[in-house]
């Protein structure tokens, strides 16, 4: 049983959003932590004072009353009539704090960057969804039992992915090129240490080693540089990549984990978009069924069900078919197989079989563990084995994989 509370179709932001100005300036970190409320910022204005001061005498209850007020949206239990009148005080309290803050942003009496979006969420959580809605960065929102779904529009996905880019580019260690680079022959703009002949119609002229030109010249005991002794540096090639991201969305992955996955799909589809190159990245859901998920959904995510990893290798190895270019899979989960589509093979060897048949498309599999059970790890192992190109990474804080996952793609710009 749920109550529906709003629904809004993706639409650009209204013109009375527009004119707050100081709100604005915050929705966006605002959507970002309503989506992932284990990021904490700081801030070194306490909104929590503005809540005490619409309090009054109740504000030295201000703990006791957030506690209770929080855990009554979450469990609808039971209050005396004594708490429904203190907590309808406290609400009301809220909103005259709410509005407030929205004014003196307005006025500039308290400057954006003073504010920590995590706690006006914590705090004001009612208030910050209906403002998003308003903006259109959430399409819908649904009060069900010990908990609330968020339907996120396709503009907040495409925010939500730029935050997560900015905030992996911070920790980003300067490299010379992403994985996507390899020492094959071809056209790119980073330079190889094999020499050729110099092609006007193939290399910048950046490419051409002067030194080994005049080298070549001097063999032949001429000093002038002729054209036909100029040499470079042979580029190397850009291949394109096909990224196919399977992400374990079955019950155990509720929370942290999944967050961590989904950021980790938004962040490199933003990334690939900024590049404006031929990648592509499919995004995959799996449980004991797999679906491919369409851009815009990405952060609607939900974790139910079991987990069937062979059927999601399986249908990795069916896009890698039809799609051209070297395919990298990243298989994202937190715990072993418990359900296989093959009715005749176990989780465990429908997995590993399928894992064996990876050979075929000649993909890269990089194995991503959220978990670190031994029975897990050894199932892990024994497929990076099997599909002879893989790589094993486990992940301990899961909010840190769009880090891994991005760092191993782009370069620092």
């Amino acid at each position: 049983m749920y109550t529906s509370v709003l629904e809004l179709k993706d639409k650009p932001p209204c013109k009375s959003c527009e004119k707050d100005e100081g709100l604005k300036s915050l929705a966006d970190d605002l959507l970002y932590s309503l989506f992932n409320p284990y990021h904490k910022e700081t801030g070194s204005y306490d909104v929590t004072e503005l809540i005490k001061k619409h309090l009054g005498e109740d504000s030295k209850n201000f703990e006791l009353f957030s506690y209770t007020f929080s855990e009554l949206i979450k469990n609808f239990g039971f209050l005396s009539s004594y708490w429904l009148e203190k907590l309808e005080n406290f609400r009301k309290a809220k909103k005259s704090a709410w509005v407030e803050l929205k004014d003196k942003l307005k006025t500039g009496e308290i400057l954006p960057e003073e504010l920590s979006a995590s706690q006006i969420v914590d705090n004001f959580l009612d208030e910050v969804i209906e403002e998003l809605m308003k903006i259109g960065y959430l399409r819908s929102v649904d009060n069900r039992f010990q908990r609330r779904q968020i339907k996120y529009s396709k503009i907040a996905e495409k925010i939500l992915g730029e935050k997560i880019l900015e905030l992996s580019l911070k920790k980003l260690e300067k490299r010379n090129f992403g994985e996507n680079v390899t020492d094959a022959e071809g056209t790119s703009i980073f330079l190889g240490e094999k020499m050729v002949e110099f092609d006007p119609f193939v290399h910048h002229f950046d490419a051409i080693d002067f030194v080994e030109s005049l080298l070549r010249s001097a063999v032949k005991g001429v000093i002038e540089l002729d054209e036909n002794d100029l040499v470079a540096k042979q580029p190397k090639h850009a291949e394109k990549c096909i990224y196919i991201m399977l992400i374990d969305v079955s019950d155990s992955m509720r929370g942290k984990k999944l967050i961590g996955a989904i950021e980790s799909a938004l962040g490199l589809k933003r990334a690939i978009r900024k590049r404006g190159n031929q990648d592509e990245l499919r995004v995959l859901a799996f449980n004991h069924k797999v679906r491919e998920i369409k851009e815009g959904e990405i952060a609607n995510l939900e974790a139910k069900g079991r987990t069937d990893i062979g059927l999601a290798l399986k249908k990795a190895r069916e896009l890698c078919k039809l799609s051209s270019g070297t395919p990298i899979i990243f298989l994202i989960s937190d715990g072993e197989p418990t359900s296989s589509y093959n009715p005749y093979l176990t989780p465990w060897k429908c997995a590993m079989n399928e894992a064996k048949n990876l050979r075929s498309v000649r993909a890269r599999l990089q194995i991503i563990m959220l978990g670190n059970e031994g029975k897990f790890l050894e199932l892990c192992k024994n497929l990076a084995k099997l599909s002879g190109n893989a790589n094993l990474i486990h992940v301990s804080d899961p909010l840190n994989l769009k880090n891994f996952v991005l760092h191993s793609y782009m370069t620092k710009t």
